[in-house]
C-alpha cells in the first residue's frame, strides 16, 4: 500500500455521499501480525472494506483480536510470511510489501479510508 496523506483533520464522516458509497466498495488488504496464545509471532492478510477500516482498528486495539469477525482472511500462518504467499499477495492482490503503510491506531485508520476512497473516486474519473 502506498503512503498516503490527507488534508489536515479529514475523516470518512466527513465524506460526500457518493464517496461513502465509493468507501463501501474499497476494500483494504491489511498484513495484521501479532501473536497466538502461546506468544508465537502469527500473521493474517485481511481484507476490510474501507468504510470498516476505523472499527478493525478499534477491535484489534481492544486485545483479543479474530480478524475473520471484521474482514475476509485471504492468508495467515505462523511467524513471518514466506517467499510465496508474499508472491502471492503481490500477484494476486497488488500488495505492495515495501510500501506498507502502518496505521497504528483508529484515528489514522479513518484518514486512511477516506483517502483510499478519494483515490478510487480520481481513478473511476479517469476511466470514464
Amino acid at each position: 500500500m502506498p503512503m498516503m496523506a490527507l488534508p489536515m483533520g479529514a475523516t470518512l464522516s466527513e465524506l460526500s455521499r457518493s464517496d461513502k458509497i465509493l468507501a463501501e466498495k474499497t476494500v483494504c488488504v491489511l498484513l495484521v501480525r501479532g501473536e497466538d496464545p502461546d506468544g508465537n509471532p502469527i500473521f493474517a492478510y485481511v481484507g476490510v472494506r474501507a468504510d470498516k477500516l476505523q472499527s478493525f482498528m478499534e477491535a484489534q486495539a481492544q486485545g483479543t483480536f479474530y480478524p475473520e469477525e471484521h474482514g475476509v482472511v485471504i492468508e495467515s500462518g505462523q511467524g513471518l510470511p514466506n517467499p510465496e504467499i508474499r508472491a502471492k499477495m503481490e500477484k494476486e492482490y497488488g500488495f505492495n510489501h515495501e510500501g506498507m503503510l502502518d496505521i497504528p491506531n483508529p484515528e489514522n485508520a479513518n484518514r486512511v479510508a477516506a483517502e483510499l476512497s478519494r483515490l478510487a473516486k480520481n481513478r473511476d474519473k479517469l476511466d470514464d
